[in-house]
């Protein structure tokens, strides 16, 4: 079968017709070159291939040249299923990449601002009991004493040091903002829209969480004039509308906005989203780090595991607590969460004007990139670059080694799955010995991205299928990542310590791919993951041949 005809029936098999006008977004591709390729000379050779079936080829970001984003105007995914990472094994095959993956909007972030009808209708398997009843008696700055913030500030002031985060900019991929009274007195930088590729970061308040990024947003630096005060109301936000909402993202448009905030001069980025495994967002979040940016992400909530971007090494992964440092009930944690802040009944802005409590690890993440906004304008950015530098780390390496050991821990503390503790601002921005903790085990990411991504997604797995679970002959977790996290993370089947499997999500909700299906061998994993018994898209024809799709 011709080069061309074996793509096109592969994304027929994935996607539906799109039509003119459609919310729906187009189905795309992110293809991940080889390290020794020419950028110029492949798009070339590739869109010879790609265009004449109606594909427009071009690089991720100005940064990164060494991925392509083929884009089908005219085809929508149908839906997450094995079909689409069929036809990302497909692009690989044909063009010798060194990976490819479908960018599936994925649906594994529920939020508070999401409707409360739709939390009850449980409409995607996330349970109502995760989200804890409002205090009435919680005062509005709870949140940010708990984490010492205006302690940080006295002490920054009183050491003639900028305070309360000025001076840097912390960038938001996320909904854009809205005019809003507790942001009226912010500082702010000029941000973008990724999605519409302009620069008016503008929420257009039509998603299912209207207002998600809005109300980040002033946790981060909302000032004193409203009900809500951020971590860092000193800082100057940087907003990048990158997603319709956090129940509907894509890697390609986070991994974009990450190319862009540090493009354009971002120190920090706080991320309250998540989804599955990708290599794309991998490589962004590498280059952000090797650019001294602090990068932070949301743990997750409601579905137990932490999810990506947070859960890569690359990333500072940030759990949720509540006004009693205790685990916010529907905070996701384990072994890949770095810290952990107020998730709880966090005092936020609400659409279209008003303010209120909201949770989710949203907000924790949010209250912890403040705090690393105010460590690098208490010390000075450069002076914190040359004292990593010296110690043979990275700035964020250090920032997630200083904020642990400084952090806060409670008695009975579970460190090995809420992190180092809760931060502690104060005691951060006091700590003169930038040494704290470097005798420990450097937590610094592994050199070679299939190494990470064998970790992150084997890791996944493991706490998946349950403690002590033994995996003999694993499948290339490098190649089947993002399918593998999207299958485990879905979580059909959960192993009890009784060692009784327990169904949590329908069989027809998750399709796997035929090449999947010949890669895991593993008969708990298969399990798992859905494979055991269970519809692949083989019996849909989609494999190594391809039956014809209607277009």
């Amino acid at each position: 079968m011709a080069s061309t005809d074996l793509i096109r029936d592969a994304v027929d098999a994935a996607s539906d017709q799109r039509y003119p006008g459609t919310s729906a977004q187009p189905a795309r591709f992110a293809l991940v070159l080889n390290a020794l390729d020419d950028p110029a000379a492949r798009a070339q050779a590739i869109a010879g291939v790609l265009e004449p079936i109606g594909a427009t080829i071009e690089p991720l970001s100005t940064l990164e040249r060494g991925v392509l984003v083929a884009t089908f105007s005219d085809r929508t995914f149908a839906g997450p299923n094995g079909a689409a990472f069929a036809a990302a094994h497909r692009f690989q095959e044909v063009f010798d990449l060194e990976a490819a993956e479908p960018d599936l909007p994925t649906d594994l972030f529920p939020d508070d601002i999401v409707p409360d009808e739709f939390i009850e209708e449980d409409a995607e398997g996330f349970p109502a009991e995760c989200w804890a009843p409002a205090e009435a008696s919680l005062p509005a700055a709870w949140a940010i004493t708990s984490i010492t913030a205006p302690e940080a500030w006295t002490f920054s002031e009183a050491n003639q040091r900028p305070a309360r985060g000025t001076g840097t900019i912390v960038a938001q991929p996320d909904t854009g903002i809205t005019a809003h009274a507790e942001l009226a007195d912010i500082s702010v930088v000029p941000g973008f829209d990724v999605l519409d590729n302009d620069a008016d970061p503008t929420d257009p308040l039509d998603g299912v969480n209207p207002g998600h990024g809005t109300a980040t947003a002033s946790v981060v630096v909302s000032g004193p004039a409203g009900t809500v005060t951020g971590s860092a109301p000193g800082a100057s936000l940087m907003a990048i509308r990158a997603v319709e909402s956090v129940f509907r993202i894509t890697q390609v448009s986070v991994a974009r906005a990450i190319d862009w905030a540090v493009d354009h001069g971002a120190h920090v980025i706080t991320m309250s989203l998540g989804g599955i495994f990708s290599f794309t967002l991998e490589r962004a979040l590498r280059r952000a780090v090797n650019a001294d940016v602090i990068v932070l992400a949301a743990a997750g909530n409601c579905i137990g595991l932490v999810v990506w971007p947070a859960r890569f090494d690359e990333c500072i992964a940030v759990a949720g607590v509540d006004i009693r440092d205790a685990k916010w009930r529907g905070s996701c944690s384990g072994a890949a969460v770095d810290i952990s802040a107020p998730a709880e009944n966090v005092w936020r802005a609400t659409v279209p004007n008003g303010s209120g409590q909201g949770q989710g690890t949203s907000f924790a993440v949010a209250l912890a990139a403040g705090t690393a906004a105010l460590w690098l304008s208490h010390h000075g950015r450069a002076n914190l670059i040359g004292a990593a530098r010296a110690r043979g780390e990275t700035l964020q390496d250090m920032f997630r080694r200083m904020a642990g050991a400084t952090a806060r821990r409670p008695s009975g503390w579970d460190s090995s799955s809420m992190g180092a503790g809760i931060v502690d601002a104060h005691a951060l921005l006091s700590a003169t010995d930038f040494d704290l903790d470097r005798d420990r085990e450097s937590a610094a990411a592994p050199a070679v991205l299939r190494e990470s991504a064998a970790l992150g997604v084997a890791s996944l797995a493991a706490e998946r299928i349950g403690p002590g679970a033994a995996l003999p002959n694993p499948p290339d977790w490098y190649r089947h990542g993002p399918e593998l996290s999207w299958l485990l993370l879905r979580g059909r089947r959960d192993l009890r310590p009784d060692g009784v499997l327990v169904r949590t999500t329908p069989d027809d909700q998750r399709v796997p791919s035929r090449d999947l299906d010949n890669a895991v061998s593993n008969p708990v994993l298969r399990d798992v993951v859905g494979l055991g018994g269970a519809e692949t898209e083989a019996g849909k024809g989609v494999g190594t041949e391809v039956e014809g799709g209607g277009r």
